[in-house]
């Protein structure tokens, strides 16, 4: 019969031993695995958080972002995480909540990570912060700057339908940009003489980011809407060109007549455009011997118009200076009627009375109507 050996208390040893450090090892790949899921998961959780303030760039509408999230409608970032998902300023531009369904499914769960820690979110700094497994903390930025999300830019050129810059009209066209929602005013500007208008931090009229609406007004009225879709540290261009030409709607037809004292001259002008002129305004652009040279009655007739006659008290009206027409007057398309422009009463000093009145024959005047007719006179 063969004896039965059993384990030296050594081989026990090396069996315990072995079988500790597999348990070990066992247990940190349990540990490791565990601790990348809750990474990943957090990751992913600070992602949503980042889309919900600033909106998620990859979502695209007819070639356009269309997510803006938080900052988009609110133009700034939430307070604390809370207002992501509750309107707690209770405004009236918050359209959230901005999280997902799914992620706000547990009422409080986008508050803490994957871990059980809350985030730590600093306003001032636009950051969100994990402190993960206790030894690798997770941070990220909801923008590589907070400046990159208000300070943008959008220039761009307006033109006629001859393509020719605005020159002196310029002043008298109006380019608004809107807020999101397309109805609150944000900035208001003109071009310069050359058609080029400037929204950025350098002129103080930054754009954050965000679908915005521009509108650019000309005097008579005409007006063309553009969306500008506004990203991070960008510069957009936007352009605009109207159907009408800035100049010559407006002309004269025959010859000017001077008034029996020579203290005044009158024309007769046409609309040659195809849709009626609204004369709004005129300006006295130059004036030859503008130093004695100021004008102190307008007057405007025509069949269909009637008849304006407007003095104007001291100070007289001088060269650069601009006569308000009000009520507006309108200007019949297609030469269908001459209207009478007449322009009396010069004196030789803005004060009037009793200082002599000025002679205009033979001097030179331009006059720039509100549509950007320009029409220069000798009488």
């Amino acid at each position: 019969m063969k004896s039965m050996r059993g384990f030296t208390l050594m081989e026990l040893l090396v069996v315990l031993l072995i079988i500790g450090v597999l348990s070990t090892v066992a247990l940190r790949t349990i540990d490791a695995t565990r601790d990348r899921g809750l990474f990943e998961q957090t990751s992913r959780e600070m992602r949503q958080l980042v889309h919900a303030m600033t909106g998620n760039p990859e979502l695209f509408a007819n070639g356009q972002r269309v997510d803006f999230g938080f900052y988009g409608d609110m133009r700034r970032l939430p307070n604390d995480l809370r207002e992501l998902v509750y309107n707690t300023s209770g405004s009236s531009s918050w359209r959230g909540p901005y999280l997902r369904r799914e992620f706000t499914g547990d009422t409080a769960g986008y508050l803490y990570d994957g871990w059980g820690n809350p985030y730590t979110y600093d306003y001032g700094t636009g950051t969100i912060a994990s402190l993960g497994n206790g030894k690798y903390p997770i941070t990220v930025r909801v923008s590589d700057s907070i400046v990159h999300l208000s300070d943008n830019t959008v220039v761009g050129n307006i033109a006629d339908a001859d393509n020719a810059p605005p020159g002196e009209m310029a002043p008298s066209i109006g380019v608004y940009i809107y807020h999101t929602n397309g109805d609150s005013l944000m900035h208001f500007t003109t071009p310069d003489k050359g058609g080029y208008y400037e929204f950025s931090p350098r002129v103080g009229r930054p754009v954050p980011v965000g679908g915005h609406k521009i509108k650019v007004v000309r005097p008579a009225g005409d007006s063309i809407v553009r969306w500008v879709t506004v990203v991070p540290r960008s510069k957009s261009v936007v352009d605009f060109r109207f159907s009408q030409p800035f100049r010559s709607r407006l002309v004269q037809v025959g010859p000017t007549r001077t008034a029996n004292d020579s203290s005044g001259f009158a024309i007769s002008v046409v609309c040659m455009g195809a849709a009626d002129d609204t004369v709004r305004w005129i300006k006295l652009l130059s004036v030859q011997d503008s130093a004695h040279m100021f004008m102190g009655r307008l007057y405007i007739n025509s069949l269909s118009g009637g008849m304006r006659d407007v003095s104007y008290a001291p100070p007289l009206k001088g060269q650069g200076d601009t006569m308000t027409v009000f009520p507006s007057y309108l200007v019949l398309a297609n030469a269908a009627e001459e209207v009478e422009f007449g322009f009396y009463d010069f004196f030789t000093d803005p004060n009037g009375p009793p200082n002599p009145k000025a002679n205009v024959r033979g001097k030179q005047f331009r006059l720039l109507f509100s549509d950007g007719s320009e029409i220069g006179v000798t009488p």
